[in-house]
């Protein structure tokens, strides 16, 4: 009889130890089942997918629960203690993950090395921030053309994160603008504003940030622009993003978060650990369409070279884009003249309004044959000549073409931005606009 009810206690038991691995089983399966499509969410995933294996080891270990449970605490107590050293050094600024784990992430400025948190300007450059990586052209990579070794970039910034050579207390020039002004493919000794600074004869503070459209450069202006005391600012406005930006920027800040989680969240190890593990092993896929954008351009010396161009050069702009987009512009023309600056806005123009209509560059596919240049710079320029007063402005293109129709490339091959020569075509168009007389008297600065 004893032994009966012992069976059937047994029985019992077993029942309840299948039905409970029967839960948990079923608690991986939802795990697996979610999917994992942000890192966030990985983390999740990771912490219950631990919990849920130390319920499991304590329901069917023949230990005593209390002995499991000292397991358990002293386990994830050992963790969570490296955890904390490991991410106490993020938060003390000693360690930057990104820098040893790279980033796997398209789009997200955050997820690259050497940039920090800015709740105005949403990112920008470390203090100090120093690179040097192979050549590789945003055309290039997706068309899945491989680094160039020889072709080395090397890249230092100042204490405001900005590609100036030493540290400035003061500049007689002020150039603000985007990637164009930065030039992250470009040497110091080439980049426009040291042109342009051996041009005038005077100091030139770049103040480019790739990634940045006119709220971005206008804030530039007054948190590291007006300090140095300029005597004139030069404002390049590109064509391209520059009208996207300024579109999506209030949004940006929307979601952008704080500033101390956002600068921790992105350097530490939990990001980047998360982050590697998202890395696509497939290869490279190439954009096929762009294949159809390009042309064949003739140089000096009668050679024949491929050039790719983006495919978002020749999309329309509308009217609401356009007044967005020179708001800023207007605020900071009126920011310089209340501080008796002379202000100048740089029209900065895609490749293809530049190479369209060359002769020594001909089309090779019907798919760009069919483009078109836009109307943007009349209708900048009318909105400009139209503010009250009037802002000067410069047009790069004739002299980018006038270079370009030597014979001379004036951008990159397999890159939207300009080659090292035509940074010094755009330097010298704005330093012939600067020994003009501007629209409202004020005459070239001495």
């Amino acid at each position: 009889m004893t032994q009966h009810v012992v069976t059937k206690h047994d029985d019992r038991r077993s029942i309840i130890a299948l039905a409970t691995l029967a839960v948990f089983v079923a608690g991986y399966a939802i795990l697996l089942l979610t999917g994992v499509t942000t890192i966030r969410h990985l983390l999740d995933n990771v912490l219950s997918a631990y919990l849920l294996g130390w319920a499991v080891y304590g329901m069917f270990s023949r230990m005593p629960l209390s002995e499991t449970g000292t397991r358990f605490l002293l386990t994830t107590g050992s963790l969570v203690l490296c955890w904390v050293l490991a991410e106490g050094a993020v938060l003390l600024d000693l360690v930057d993950y990104r820098a040893l784990f790279g980033s796997y992430e398209s789009g997200t400025a955050l997820s690259v090395a050497g940039r920090r948190f800015d709740k105005e300007l949403l990112w920008r450059h470390d203090p100090h921030y120093q690179y040097e990586a192979p050549y590789q052209g945003n055309i290039g990579r997706a068309l899945c053309i491989p680094p160039d070794p020889a072709r080395r970039v090397a890249v230092r910034y100042d204490r405001d994160g900005f590609r100036n050579a030493r540290d400035l207390d003061s500049a007689e020039i002020v150039v603000v603008g985007d990637s164009y002004m930065e030039g992250y493919f470009t040497p110091d000794e080439q980049l426009i504003t040291t042109r342009l600074s051996e041009l005038q004869g005077k100091s030139v503070a770049n103040l480019g940030h790739s990634g940045y459209g006119p709220q971005q450069e206008l804030l530039v202006l007054q948190r590291f622009g007006f300090p140095l005391a300029p005597k004139v600012v030069v404002w390049a406005f590109f064509e391209g993003n520059d009208f996207s930006d300024a579109e999506s920027y209030e949004e940006k800040v929307l979601r952008s978060g704080n500033d101390w989680w956002q600068d921790f969240w992105f350097r530490s190890l939990s990001r980047n650990v998360s982050a590697l593990l998202f890395r696509s092993d497939d290869q490279c896929t190439p954009d096929d369409s762009l294949k159809e954008l390009r042309a064949e351009f003739l140089d000096a010396t009668h050679r024949t070279s491929t050039v790719f161009f983006a495919s978002a050069e020749v999309e329309r702009v509308s009217d609401t884009a356009l007044h967005k987009a020179i708001a800023p512009i207007i605020r900071a023309a009126q920011l310089c003249r209340d501080r008796n600056i002379r202000f100048l806005v740089a029209f900065v123009p895609e490749k293809f309004r530049v190479y369209h209509d060359l002769p020594n560059v001909s089309f090779s596919t019907a798919a760009i044959r069919r483009w078109h240049v836009s109307d943007v710079p009349a209708r900048l320029q009318q909105l400009l000549t139209e503010s009250d007063p009037p802002i000067e402005s410069v047009d790069l293109t004739p002299a980018l073409k006038a270079a370009a129709h030597s014979g001379i490339p004036t951008y990159l091959p397999d890159d939207t931005h300009w080659t090292d020569e035509g940074n010094r075509a755009a330097a010298e168009a704005i330093h012939h606009a600067l020994q003009q007389t501007s629209p409202t008297g004020v005459p070239p600065p001495m």
